[in-house]
């Protein structure tokens, strides 16, 4: 499947769900405070963050990753 990245699939071989949920909760709650900042660098980095957990995370519900398991 060509839409994650090999890092996001590394991340959801390697880390169990509550990581990355745990990971997802906290880039969530950045990119909160981020846009409450207004500093548009803070807030690129922390929705780069935010990307690489979320996806990680819906990688995990593909049939690709299902069959590897």
């Amino acid at each position: 499947m060509g839409f994650f990245t090999s890092k996001q699939k590394r991340m959801a071989r390697k880390c169990s769900f509550y990581e990355l949920k745990r990971g997802y909760d906290n880039a969530d709650f950045a990119l909160e405070r981020a846009s409450y900042s207004g500093n548009q660098k803070e807030l690129k980095k922390a929705m780069k963050e935010h990307q690489k957990y979320e996806y990680a995370l819906l990688y995990r519900n593909t049939p690709e990753y299902k069959k590897k398991r």
